[in-house]
């Protein structure tokens, strides 16, 4: 018994490439926000959505908490749209894939040539549970 299960691990290992980890390392890399449209000072139409370019993959959960507006100092009421899940598995390696959250109001419109500013928070996380490494604001303006 001993003898097969010897030659049963053998044979797995051979299947391995000289180099390869037997298990991908684990990300601790945090997200970083790449862009956002707009941009600090930028103007966005009254009617019109804001988007925000992640480095990689959120967690969905963490969105809507660690995504705000403010008029002021009076939040405004959003509405998230998010990219659709993968059809690639969970446990294959991918690298970072970039992902693009879109933000418009409840309502479906800001209010004409109001200032605003987008607060991103350090509790919004990646899939793996790192988080932004600090909070990001981002001062805009609605046309008239």
């Amino acid at each position: 018994m001993r003898r097969v299960l010897l030659v049963g691990l053998l044979g797995c290992a051979a299947c391995l490439e000289p180099g390869d980890p037997f298990l991908a390392a684990r990300d601790t890399d945090p997200p970083d926000v790449l862009s956002t449209e707009p941009s600090a000072g930028g103007t966005v139409p009254a009617n019109g959505s804001l988007e925000i370019l992640f480095s990689e993959t959120m967690d969905v959960r963490t969105l809507r908490p660690g995504i705000s507006v403010f008029e002021g100092r009076v939040e405004v009421p959003l509405k998230l749209t998010v990219p659709p899940g993968s059809d690639v598995e969970e446990d294959i390696e991918r690298g970072d894939v970039p992902y693009t959250v879109t933000v418009s109001t409840e309502a479906g419109a800001f209010v004409p040539g109001t200032a605003y500013t987008l607060v991103l928070r350090t509790s919004l996380t990646d899939q793996e549970g790192n988080p932004l490494s600090q909070e990001v604001r981002v001062p805009f303006r609605t046309s008239p």
